[in-house]
């Protein structure tokens, strides 16, 4: 044999061996291509430091990084016993807007480096600032996620998530859950929506209920539910030890009154919420000249709710607002109907 065959026959076995080869450190965030803003870690791992481990960000002066955190995801692959992590902090805001480059040093030699963005909320470091936000279907789908801004991560950070209310869903003393009920309309325009549905334990035991666009249905019971709560299908069970088990959602039927129905001159429709408490009737018209009436009756079996009335007619949206506001510290009744040019009114809302 030749020693070029040799020597080709050598390549053909070296060469992939290199081609797997597994690298022995790692830059993991920032990750080449990702976008930071706020204090955040630089981070990854290096089977063996030969000396100290330092950042430069943009050819900056070295930032020292703390090496030997346990990651033992890394001990098979560097053959040791995994102690390879490495961090370090930084405000990127002082990095300023744009693309930016963080090169990873190993007592000098560079063997990691990724090109970033920064993304700063307009200064290097923000003070003052306060806010809160609930992010729905995150990080689940029904499930409800509340962030908090914290100045000195200067970051949204999560503070509570409320899981989605579902069927054999147990919930504990303290803990919510959120969900949603579909309200059947028979509009050609919305057909049919969904309502906001919440229930939470409170600390004693108590299970409360309610259901967004019905102030009146929002109660605490320290009892079983189905037997009160029944007519409209819910079925909520006090477990032995406070905590409360849920076995069916509501469904509430608004009747003929739907959202985008227009009512014409001498023309009236008719509503009502039929609700395991009690009922909500009205019923809502057009007379000849314009003028808008309701005539609804509250007959809840509430203390202090019930032999609540109103019946008024009203020539603006406005004006009927000021109507019901005689009963909105019982139900919290909304405008719902507004006028058009030709006399009609067309309802816009329920509650």
């Amino acid at each position: 044999m030749s020693f070029l065959l040799r020597l080709c026959l050598g390549l053909m076995v070296v060469v992939p061996s290199l081609a797997h080869a597994q690298p022995t450190g790692v830059l993991e965030i920032p990750g080449n291509g990702a976008t930071v803003s706020g204090v955040g870690m630089i981070s990854g791992w290096k089977c063996t430091a030969t000396g100290d481990i330092t950042i430069r960000l943009n050819d900056g002066a070295p930032i020292p990084a703390t090496y030997g955190l346990a990651r033992s995801d890394t001990s098979g692959g560097c053959d040791n016993d995994g102690n390879n992590g490495f961090f370090s902090y930084t405000n990127w805001g002082i990095l300023g807007d744009g693309t930016h480059t963080v090169v990873a040093y190993d007592n000098g030699m560079e063997f990691a480096r990724s090109t970033f963005t920064v993304v700063t909320l307009g200064t290097e470091f923000l003070t003052g600032a306060s806010t809160q936000v609930s992010v729905t279907d995150f990080p689940t789908p029904g499930e409800t996620t509340t962030f908090r801004w914290n100045q000195a991560t200067q970051h949204l950070e999560a503070v509570s998530r409320e899981p989605a209310c579902r069927e054999t869903l147990t919930m504990k003393p303290g803990e919510t859950c959120r969900g949603s009920i579909p309200l059947e309309l028979d509009t050609s325009r919305l057909g049919s929506i969904n309502t906001g549905f919440t229930f939470a334990v409170e600390a004693e035991g108590r299970g409360c209920i309610g259901i967004s666009g019905i102030p009146a249905f929002n109660y605490c019971y320290s009892a079983r539910l189905p037997n009160v709560l029944g007519k409209i299908g819910v079925s909520v069970v006090r477990n032995e030890d406070g905590s409360w088990t849920i076995d069916r959602f509501p469904l509430v039927d608004l009747g003929e009154c739907v959202i985008d129905l227009t009512v014409e001159p001498g023309a009236k429709c008719s509503g009502s919420i039929d609700i395991g408490i009690g009922d909500l009737d009205f019923t809502f018209s057009v007379e000849a000249e314009g003028r808008g009436c309701i005539v609804a009756e509250v007959d809840l079996d509430v203390p202090l709710v019930d032999g609540k009335e109103v019946d008024a007619c009203f020539d603006t949206g406005s004006a009927f607002q000021k109507i019901l506001d005689k009963i909105d510290d019982v139900i919290e009744i909304g405008a719902f109907a507004a006028k058009n040019a030709d006399g009609s009114w067309t309802i816009l809302d329920f509650l």
